[in-house]
């Protein structure tokens, strides 16, 4: 895996302990690498093996999934996943940057229990000021740990902020602010900015200009409001603003690009930038299908959904099934059981 010498990155052994502990934890770590193209022996092998930046918040993303948890396990408070749709809601309903940026700093502090967030504005500038010296990190004591997740969760926050808002964000920021200092190891990451750097402050800030935070913006278009199309949609932003070449496998990327709304091979191919009979043949090679791929991410939603307390009807409205039947059918096909009986289950496992 080859890096451009300015490429937002980490090394495979900043994020080991969080790789641990997932894997004590059930997460099968070892395959959630695979299917992003990296070689699980490099763990131990090559734990210097330099990542690009778009990585961290695919395993994010992997081990969100796996705990139904929003802060991946970073946090020894549990955020249940879907409850980043209420957030990302107020920032769509946002008119300016500005708005954008209070209704973040508000919701996120309702969510996490705490005043982690707060927005300081001058003359001049609107700052984001991120607080987090008494967030319940899993790994606190590992001061080098804490300042990559930190850092990875502004440009995180950024990132979202600029999808959002049509772009004005990024046209709006004029510095951050680090807890690290200058010199610390590890500041691979930090490539990603393309503005002057503040180290060694009390908080993390992301600082705007205010009068482009005060232009009026166009709403932002329906998007998925799961926690998963937050990571999504972060993950796009990044490809697009620091594209590197995707080393995961055919069907990993056509499963991803499937749970972001794209449902048909042409689509699939079109954003891969290859053809239909390409896409085809690369899938077959890996042992499987366009359709077998759609119908896993339709079961794999549909799971998530009924464990959530989603009715079966409004499931099989949503996922676009001709009718509850044909839910049914397909869901029982795939999983085993009936998507009733799934849900039920679902449930006993979440009271025990």
């Amino acid at each position: 895996m080859s890096h451009s010498p300015d490429r937002a990155s980490f090394e495979l052994q900043q994020i080991e302990p969080i790789l641990s502990w997932a894997g004590t934890s059930g997460v099968d770590v070892d395959g959630l690498l695979s299917r992003l193209g990296i070689d699980p022996a490099r763990r131990s092998d090559a734990p210097d093996t330099e990542i690009d930046l778009v990585d961290y918040y695919r395993i994010q993303r992997e081990i969100a999934r796996s705990f139904d948890d929003l802060t991946a396990q970073l946090s020894e408070r549990k955020l249940l996943y879907q409850t980043g749709t209420f957030v990302v809601t107020q920032i769509q309903a946002a008119g300016t940057l500005q708005d954008a940026i209070r209704s973040l700093a508000s919701h996120f502090n309702m969510m996490h229990g705490g005043r982690y967030n707060y927005v300081r504005q001058t003359d001049s500038s609107l700052a984001l000021v991120v607080d987090d010296s008494t967030f319940p990190y899993r790994f606190r004591d590992d001061r080098d740990l804490t300042h990559f997740v930190g850092d990875a969760l502004l440009i995180k926050t950024h990132a979202l902020l600029d999808s959002l808002t049509g772009g004005a964000a990024g046209r709006a920021l004029k510095r951050v602010s680090l807890l690290r200092q200058r010199h610390d190891p590890g500041t691979r990451q930090l490539r990603f900015w393309r503005v002057p750097i503040g180290y060694g402050h009390a908080a993390y800030e992301l600082i705007y200009d205010i009068d482009i935070a005060c232009e009026t913006i166009a709403a932002a278009p329906d998007v998925d409001l799961t926690a998963d199309g937050i990571f999504a949609r972060v993950i796009r932003h990044l490809d697009s603003v620091i594209p590197s070449p995707d080393a995961r496998p055919y069907a990993v990327r056509t499963a991803d690009l499937i749970s972001d709304g794209l449902e048909t091979q042409q689509a699939v191919a079109d954003r891969m930038g290859i053809s239909v009979a390409t896409l085809r043949r690369r899938l077959s090679e890996e042992g499987t299908s366009f359709r077998d791929i759609l119908q896993e991410s339709r079961a794999e939603r549909a799971g998530l959904m009924l464990a959530q307390g989603t009715s079966v009807s409004q499931v099989s409205e949503s996922l676009g099934y001709s009718d509850v039947r044909a839910f049914n059918r397909a869901f029982k096909k795939m999983r085993g059981v009936s998507p009733a009986a799934y849900a039920k289950s679902s449930l006993q496992t979440a009271q025990a």
